[in-house]
């Protein structure tokens, strides 16, 4: 039988006194504080079809949000698709939609390329974590089929938790606040085309008119924070992301190694990060998928001056890996350059930036070790507000 006696590890602390001298952060003894959350709520789903208009190729398809609605955590576009002649990509969902437009008062507030924001979003999972997630809402299957599938794609509003990256923090920017007067929200709808979501150009989805509807994540809770919930008009100010693409449509990248520029004049707003998108040459843009190629070189210059400058593999590598940007074997990592600290985190905290209004021009160089396609995107920070009478804008400022 063993006897233990610490006594002499006891002692000990007391001279350790110069490593013990800082504030008290955690008592290990003690069971922490059973805590609660500030408002008691659920969830409840609402459906509303959207009729046989809104179908493959439509443009700017508008959706009003209802008059009764009054506070939502979410919404999503409930698409049941029917078998195609062609297998469908492993995430068919992502292809779906082209482009999303919120309005308010007849006035854009902003744009989002769907594809670009949710691949985002899904960069920062772990591969079991993108696939479940897909399992759920974009209609993966491990092994790629012709089944039909039954999905449910994200909106992109400003509360959203895909306007941002996934993470530790999944509180999005809490709940929408739908009670806007006269001013209700408009979201308007560009789809694809059907063989977007197929791994072969020539197959074809069936028809989607009549088999659409706006998913929405109600929530419930007493009438007098309901009231409160509800009703923001003049006090909501949220900070979330736009991304600006700074090229113009996918560009040529020709020859492996060589030097290729992109100049832009007076940029405007906050930038945390730049993405350089490239994927495989391809002409046809049906084809490009999430399957990001990294540049070898990346380099920023404002009016002559160089203000980063990635100018091997290695630094381009480790750009990602000290800003937090985590690997996924379906969702690589594109190129970027980082402007606020540790760009990956979603924590709701500033961390710098790069006001680019400073500089007339700014130039960006890189190189790839292939042939490729390619778009710029800068990230920015947006700042989007309620006034007193329900209208809702965007501001870069």
């Amino acid at each position: 039988m063993s006897f233990e006696n610490p006594e002499n590890i006891i002692r000990s602390w007391n001279v350790q006194t110069n490593f013990a001298s800082g504030p008290v952060v955690a008592d290990r003894l003690v069971p922490p504080q059973y805590g609660r959350i500030r408002t008691p709520f659920c969830q409840v789903w609402r459906e509303e079809t959207l009729g046989n208009t809104l179908n493959w190729e439509s443009k700017n398809f508008s959706v009003y949000l209802p008059e009764s609605l009054r506070v939502v955590s979410s919404i999503y576009l409930r698409l049941q698709l029917a078998a195609p002649d062609q297998v469908f990509k492993a995430y068919p969902g992502l292809y779906a939609i082209k482009t999303i437009r919120i309005l308010s008062a007849g006035q854009e507030v902003y744009t989002c390329d769907y594809f670009q924001f949710m691949v985002d979003h899904m960069q920062q999972m772990k591969d079991e974590e993108a696939r479940d997630f897909a399992k759920a809402y974009l209609g993966y299957e491990a092994v790629a089929s012709t089944n039909a599938r039954d999905i449910m794609l994200p909106i992109l509003l400003f509360n959203s938790q895909y306007l941002m990256r996934a993470g530790a923090d999944h509180r999005g920017h809490g709940v929408l606040p739908c009670f806007l007067g006269q001013n209700r929200l408009e979201i308007q709808l560009t789809m694809n085309e059907s063989k977007n979501l197929l791994a072969v150009a020539s197959g074809t989805v069936p028809t989607i008119a009549g088999k659409c509807s706006f998913m929405y994540h109600e929530v419930k809770m007493t009438p007098a924070n309901l009231l409160s919930f509800s009703d923001a008009r003049g006090k909501y100010s949220i900070v979330t992301r736009r991304f600006t693409e700074l090229t113009s449509g996918w560009q040529h990248y020709t020859t492996a190694d060589t030097k290729a520029t992109w100049n832009i004049n007076q940029p405007q707003g906050i930038v945390t990060e730049v993405q350089l998108l490239a994927v495989a040459n391809d002409a046809d843009e049906t084809r490009h998928t999430a399957a990001y190629l990294r540049p070898t070189k990346f380099k920023i210059i404002a009016d002559s001056i160089v203000q980063k400058d990635l100018d091997t593999k290695n630094k381009v590598d480790a750009e990602l890996w000290v800003n937090g940007f985590v690997e996924n074997s379906d969702f690589p990592q594109p190129g970027r350059l980082c402007f606020a600290v540790h760009a990956s985190e979603n924590n709701h905290t500033y961390s710098g930036g790069y006001n680019m209004q400073l500089a007339s021009t700014i130039t960006y160089e890189f190189e790839f070790a292939v042939e490729c396609r390619y778009k710029i995107i800068a990230v920015q920070l947006q700042r989007i507000r309620i006034d007193q009478v329900g209208r809702v804008t965007a501001s870069l400022d």
